[in-house]
Parts: structure tokens; C-alpha cells; sequence
């Protein structure tokens, strides 16, 4: 389920704009002798050109709302020219076609693409622009206008999938349903609709895995566009436990699934020089039974929690967006407001958690929660010159919601008769949040390019709760209870980035990070046991963190066929506790008196240190490899107040500790090959070592977890003939990912190999109809789970591409 999510601004200060907006044009002429050279090779569109428009130039000369009315999506748009100019594209001559002058940044304030809109073309890409308009400026067949035709394609599927051993694993792996499937893969149509709009039609069907799709646009250049549509999908869930000494793990038997999916509709408006609006609504649900981590004691003697549960899920969120584009000036300002009504609903199901842990009970836990969610975000940017960009945003969100939770537990006393436990209708949360950033980037000069950003944060949360706490016995009664918790927090972030490339062959980058955090945490509550006596908890606390983090680095490449990349990255997040206030009233035989988690805590410390490494090596035009290493260590401090438990009899000296450390090491080769034409291989590996220790001052207190996972993908094209190809792949992934802990515990952990093994042929049979062929092996072994999850399966599948006219 997507719910709303922050809308990130990049963006500087308001009074940086507003200078931004008062440097006027300087007007430069326009030296064509400074132009990179035609490239002299023989240039076609799809292979040279159409990746640098897509990069560089559809986003603001694309079909929909283009800017200056200037198309590059087909020749005859193209050779127009836009609103201002109808020289943009010269066939046979790129030295007077303004689009080269302007991507050869000669044009002063006609720079493109424009800064913070993409990179500046290199002096290939240029050259290769150049050759192709000055050999005609042929765009491939179908492109040369603006097609006003019904176009379709269509690839209708069929497969078949046959499972031994656990089925409802491979589904959870590959999300297919054993079995027969039919329907369409993809298909798609394109319908002109009076004189200039255009309908397209595009989705797919798949019976019966419940994977559908369908989403239509239309659209009328210079004036706006409607899209709407439908996408769900089901994803799987296995029902198995754990296994504990060889032992096969308990299964629900049910068939756990969960539908995804969402429905939308937005409205735009595209009118030339006016602000580019988007309204829309968009539904999203995700409902069925999932799978949890939750696990109960088994019922067989082990006393281990190794039973599985679920939790019935019943999701949806109701989305409001109005979205705003416009420039003025050269000023770019963007608006986006969203707004969300969310509920869920879930019931968890577990054995074995009632209370005082007897195995054989069940827990029920239903929980439902509502809230409505509103954000908006505005940005301005303003390129002020080719060497300065800046900008800024702002960005306010406010939260409203409610909850309510309710326990039921196999009764220990009468087993089958369910007891109430905890419960409460009535939880309440605000939040209220701002936050404003700013960004400017200046050069490059000599090489030299630098950026520089600045953000602060700040929001308060309240919550509220009104609750009903019970021991599950029969005849308990309910002790009422009430708390209330308040947060607030504020931040400030600082970034910092360099690049230096007048080095010859290098490029040597910097960056770094820097927040300063606050956040004052206050608790209180209050339990009524009926019996004249009560119990309360009240916390303040204040915590301050610090974050430092450092990145340097390098590329160089001294031959055209060898290039190395390297980098060093420190991070340090140092966070202290101002514990002024925590106080645990209650009294034995349930609770001990004194302080309370996390009270004896004063601070913590992670320190994490990693280094990335790649090597690419083409020692021949058929041959590419490439090589990466990463090494990160991790240690993790606390420090703690020496303490006494005076019921436990127990003194803890306190002070600082080294409590954790993790290292890892990932390997991995990539090689590509294409020894002759027909033929392309590619392969890569990947190997990564990992193990976290912890209780490291006092020793192996826990057993080390540590483990190894391999991974490997192998892809195989043979092109037969112009009109058949041969493809196959293999994918193979190991884990041997476990703690040996089964003498003192339960083992955590995975072990496992799972290969995936697909060869097929596909078949040109007429001029737009493609058939294809395939077939696939899949294999899975876990040894962790006793053999229990534990698949093998066989598919064959067929489908023909067809595309009209």
C-alpha cells in the first residue's frame, strides 16, 4: 500500500531568488567556430539520437505541453520550429541549426538543456547531433509526422505451471499461481480523435491470476489531457513456521494472499503559456490475509515459537492531488498538494499467545485506525547565470487520526472459553509538521562545480489514549487506564558537494552531510486497579543528536579501456539523553519499582566506515568486465548510569560499552561478451559475508550471527537468422544465513537454494507478427525448514505479439 508520502523540495532561500530573478540577459553572439566537430561516423536516429533527446530534451519539448511550442517527438514538428524560431533544426547544416548552438551552450540564456533541467551535452553527444542533421535529419519510418492512425498491438499468453512440493512457496517466490493461464500480456491501442487528440488504451489480462490492468489517456496537445485507470495484482504468502530440531514446521493450511491494487483519475491542462495544472483522485486498497512474523509456541513439546500467524488485512486510502507548473521570468514555480483519507482494519490471529504462555491458547488482536492527511509543498528555481542555480521550497503537512484495539485470549483456566483482555477505543494522534529548504549550486569554473544546501525541520505529535487493562483470567476486572504522549522534534540539515574534473582522464568528488537534532519526548500514564491502589508512569526526556557524514572519491580513467572508481564514506550518529523525569510507580508482583527502560541509557554512538570499489576493463570491443568491492564496518556504543535493583538485589556499574559490531564484505563480476554478432552473453556474481557480534565487552554473550549469499544471473541471446532468435537464462541464489543457537534457543536463520532456469525461441512469422516460445525450470531447497518448503516446478508458456497496421 502506498500511503502519502513526503513531497521532497530541493530548493534555497527566498532572497537568493529574488536576486536571481533581477540579473537580466546579457545577449552574447554567436561564434560557430567554437562548435565540437561533426562526428564522422554514419549516424541513425534510434541508436544515436533518440537516448540523448529522451535524457535531455523531452522533458520540456516532449508532446505534451512543450516548451516554446517546440516538438522534438517527429521531424515534421521538429523542422517547424517553435513559437520563437523556425531554424531550430537546419537539415545539412548544424552550424546555423539553433539547436546545436543552444546545446553547445554559444547562446548565452539559451543554454540546454537549462540548468537543473539535466546535464550539459557532452562534446560525443554534440558531435553526434551535428553528424545526423547534417546527413539529412532523418528520424526512422513512422516518425516522420505526427501519424494520424489507429495503431494496435496485442500479445495474447498462454502457460501452464506444474508444483511438487509446497505450493503455496513458490507462489510467495515468483508471484504466479500454478495451473493454467491465459489472456493478454499486454496489448494496446492508439485511436486519433478529431483533428489533433489522441486516445491510447493500454493494460493487460491474465487469468486466473488476477493481475489486471487497464489505463487510458487522452490527450490534445496544447490543450490538456484525461487519464484514468485500473491495476490490481495478488500477492502470495506462505503458511509454514519455523522448524526446530529437524523437526517439519506447522502450517495453517489456508491460502494466504493479499489483493493489490488502485484505481485513478487526473485531469490536465496544458494551454501554452499558461501554468500546466493536474487535478486527480486516486483509490488504493490492499485486502486478503498476509503472513507474520508472530509466531506462537508449538503445541508438539518443543515450547518453541515456531507457530505460524496471519493477519486478516482490510486496507484503503482515498488520495486528493492538484498539481502546479509555470515559469515566469525564467523562474520555475511548482505547487503540489496531496491529500489522503486512510483506514485500516486487521485482525491478527496467534497460537499460543495467551497469557502466562500456554501453548495450546489462541490470541485474537483486532485493531482498526482512520486518519486524514494533508500536505502541500511549493518550489522556485531559478537559474541565474550558467555557473549559479538556486532555489527554494517549503513544505507543511498536518496528520489527524484515531485507532481503537481490542485482545481476546484463549481462556488458561477453561480452555475454549475466550477471555477479554486489553482494550481500548479510544486513541487519538495530531501531528504538525514544516519544513523548509534551500539549495544554490555554483560552476563549473576551471572544473570545478560546487553545491551547497541548508534544511530545517520541525513537528510536534500528540496521542492520546483511553484504555481498559485486564489480566485474561476469568472474572478479572478491568483496571481503566489513560495516557497521553507529546513529541517534538526540530532539525537542521547541512550538505556540501564538490567535483573537480581538469585533472586529465580524472574526476575527483567530495561531500558531506551534517544535522543537528532535538527531540523532547514527555509521557504520562495513569492505572486505576479498582482496589484503592494505583499506578503511574511519567517520562521527560530530551535527546540530542548529531550526524556527521563525509564522503570522498574518485574516477579515473588513464586508457579508454580501463576505468576505476573508488570512494571512502564515514558515517557517525551520535545521540544523549536527558532522562529528567522517569518514574515507574508500580508495584510487585507484576512490576518492579525503580526506574524504567529507557531511563539508564545517556547516550549512543554509531560509527559505520565503508569503502566502494570498481574496476572496468574492455580489453576488446566483444569483451567488457566489470568488478566491485565494498568493505563496511559498523560498532555501535552505548553508555549507561550505574543503577540498583533493590527487588533483584542486583548493582549495574554502568558507563560506556562497546555493545555491537558488524562487518561485511560484498564481492561481485559482471562480464558481457558478444564474441560475434549473433551472439551475447552476459554473467554476474555476486557474494556477500556478513556477521554481527554483540555483547561484545563481555564477550560471545549471544552467539554471532553470520552467514554467507551467493547470487548469479546468466542471460544467452543467439540470433539464428533476421527472423529467429534463441534466448536463455539461469538465476541461482544460496543463503547460508544462520545463528547456531539450537543448544540455548531457537536457530534464526535461513539456509536455502533456489535456481530459476528459462530457455525459449522467438519466431518473426509475418512482418508484424512475433511468436514466442518458452520453457522454465525452477527448483527451491531450504535445509532450515526440514525439507517442508522445499518446491520443484515445470512451466511452459506461449504468446504471439501482433501489431496493426
Amino acid at each position: 500500500m502506498e500511503h502519502l508520502k513526503s513531497i521532497q523540495s530541493s530548493s534555497t532561500t527566498v532572497w537568493v531568488l529574488l536576486f536571481a530573478v533581477a540579473v537580466p540577459s546579457l545577449g552574447a553572439s554567436t561564434d560557430v567556430g567554437e562548435l565540437p566537430p561533426p562526428a564522422g561516423v554514419s549516424v541513425e536516429f534510434d541508436r544515436d539520437v533518440k537516448s540523448i533527446f529522451e535524457s535531455s530534451c523531452f522533458r520540456c519539448h516532449g508532446p505534451e505541453h512543450p516548451k516554446s511550442r517546440f516538438r522534438l517527438d517527429n521531424r515534421e514538428s521538429a523542422l517547424e520550429g517553435g513559437e520563437n524560431n523556425h531554424d531550430d533544426i537546419v537539415p545539412g547544416n548544424s552550424a546555423q541549426s539553433k539547436l546545436i548552438q543552444y546545446v553547445a551552450r554559444l547562446v548565452e540564456d539559451k543554454e540546454m538543456p537549462p540548468a537543473g533541467k539535466g546535464d550539459p551535452l557532452t562534446t560525443n553527444q554534440i558531435g553526434l547531433l551535428r553528424a545526423w542533421i547534417d546527413q539529412g535529419a532523418a528520424w526512422p519510418k513512422g516518425a516522420e509526422t505526427a501519424r494520424r492512425e489507429t495503431r494496435m498491438s496485442v500479445t495474447p499468453v498462454v502457460q501452464w505451471i506444474h508444483v511438487t512440493g509446497n505450493k503455496q512457496k513458490f507462489r510467495e517466490d515468483w508471484s504466479q499461481k500454478e495451473g493454467f493461464t491465459s489472456g493478454y500480456e499486454r496489448f494496446e491501442m492508439t485511436e486519433p480523435v478529431g483533428k489533433d487528440a489522441e486516445l491510447k488504451v493500454e493494460g493487460r489480462a491474465l487469468f486466473p491470476q488476477e493481475d489486471y490492468r487497464i489505463a487510458l489517456t487522452l490527450a490534445r496537445p496544447d490543450l490538456g489531457f484525461v487519464r484514468a485507470g485500473f491495476d490490481t495484482y495478488r500477492k502470495y504468502f506462505n503458511d509454514a513456521g519455523g522448524s526446530f530440531s529437524n523437526q517439519p514446521p506447522p502450517t495453517l493450511n489456508r491460502d494466504l494472499y493479499v489483493n493489490n491494487g488502485k484505481a485513478w483519475f487526473d485531469l490536465g491542462l496544458t494551454l501554452p503559456n499558461w501554468p500546466k495544472l493536474v487535478l486527480g483522485y486516486e483509490y488504493q486498497f490492499r485486502d486478503g490475509n498476509e503472513s507474520t512474523l508472530q509466531w506462537g509456541l508449538n503445541t508438539n513439546g518443543t515450547f518453541k515459537a515456531v507457530y505460524p500467524g496471519y493477519k486478516d488485512l482490510n486496507e484503503h486510502a482515498h488520495i486528493f492531488k492538484l498539481d502546479l507548473n509555470h515559469e515566469v521570468a525564467g523562474v520555475s514555480l511548482e505547487d503540489n498538494f496531496r491529500a489522503e483519507i486512510y483506514d485500516l482494519k486487521t485482525t491478527r490471529i496467534s497460537q499460543g499467545d495467551a497469557y502466562f504462555f500456554n501453548p495450546n491458547s489462541i490470541g485474537i488482536y483486532k485493531e482498526t485506525y482512520r486518519h486524514f492527511d494533508a500536505a502541500n509543498a511549493f518550489r522556485v528555481e531559478k537559474p541565474v547565470a550558467e555557473w549559479l542555480l538556486v532555489s527554494a521550497g517549503y513544505l507543511y503537512s498536518r496528520l489527524n487520526g484515531d485507532g481503537s484495539i481490542s485482545q481476546v485470549f484463549d481462556s488458561v483456566a477453561t480452555p475454549g472459553a475466550l477471555q477479554a483482555g486489553d482494550s481500548s477505543q479510544s486513541i487519538t494522534l495530531s501531528q504538525e509538521s514544516h519544513t523548509i529548504n534551500g539549495n544554490v549550486r555554483l560552476g563549473p569554473w576551471q572544473g570545478l562545480t560546487a553545491a551547497a544546501g541548508a534544511q530545517a525541520e520541525w513537528q510536534r505529535r500528540n496521542g492520546f489514549s483511553q484504555a481498559d487493562l485486564r489480566i485474561p483470567l476469568p472474572g478479572s476486572l478491568a483496571n481503566p487506564f489513560s495516557g497521553l504522549s507529546d513529541t517534538d522534534r526540530s532539525a537542521v540539515d547541512e550538505t556540501f558537494e564538490v567535483r573537480y574534473d581538469r585533472i586529465p582522464f580524472t574526476v575527483l568528488y567530495g561531500d558531506a552531510r551534517l544535522q543537528q537534532e532535538r527531540i523532547d519526548y514527555y509521557e504520562n500514564g495513569f492505572v486505576d486497579d479498582g482496589f484503592g491502589d494505583s499506578r503511574d508512569f511519567v517520562r521527560d526526556t530530551n535527546a540530542r543528536g548529531d550526524l556527521k557524514q563525509y564522503r570522498a572519491g574518485f574516477t579515473i580513467s588513464p586508457w579508454p579501456r580501463v576505468s576505476l572508481d573508488a570512494s571512502f564514506t564515514h558515517h557517525d550518529k551520535r545521540t544523549d539523553y536527558d532522562n529528567r523525569s522517569d518514574i515507574d510507580g508500580s508495584q510487585p508482583p507484576f512490576f518492579f519499582p525503580g526506574n524504567g527502560y529507557p531511563a539508564f541509557m545517556l547516550s549512543r554512538d554509531i560509527k559505520n566506515d565503508s569503502v566502494t570499489a570498481r574496476l572496468v576493463l574492455r580489453p576488446a570491443t566483444w569483451l567488457k568486465t566489470t568488478l566491485k568491492y565494498e568493505v563496511t564496518a559498523t560498532d555501535y556504543h552505548t553508555s549507561t548510569e550505574s543503577s540498583t535493583n533493590v527487588s533483584l538485589g542486583a548493582f549495574f556499574p554502568g558507563g560506556e560499552i562497546l555493545a555491537g559490531n558488524e562487518d561485511a564484505h560484498v564481492y561481485s563480476i559482471n562480464t558481457t561478451l558478444t564474441p560475434w554478432r549473433r551472439l551475447n552473453l552476459s554473467t554476474t556474481f555476486s557474494y556477500s559475508q556478513s556477521r554481527l557480534l554483540t555483547g561484545v565487552n563481555d564477550g560471545a554473550v549471544v552467539v554471532p550471527y553470520r552467514g554467507d549469499i551467493y547470487s548469479v544471473l546468466s542471460t544467452a541471446t543467439f540470433i539464428v537468422s533476421r527472423s529467429t532468435d534463441f534466448h536463455a537464462s539461469y538465476s541461482f541464489s544460496r543463503a547460508d544465513y544462520r545463528q547456531n543457537n539450537e543448544a540455548s534457543g531457537l536457530p534464526l536463520g535461513i539456509g536455502y537454494d533456489r535456481h530459476a532456469v528459462t530457455a525459449g525461441v522467438t519466431r518473426r512469422l509475418l512482418k508484424n507478427m512475433t511468436a514466442n516460445v518458452q520453457y522454465g525450470y525452477f527448483r527451491y531447497d531450504e535445509p532450515t525448514s526440514a525439507g517442508a518448503n522445499n518446491y520443484r516446478a515445470h512451466a511452459v508458456m506461449a504468446s504471439l505479439n501482433i501489431n496493426l497496421p
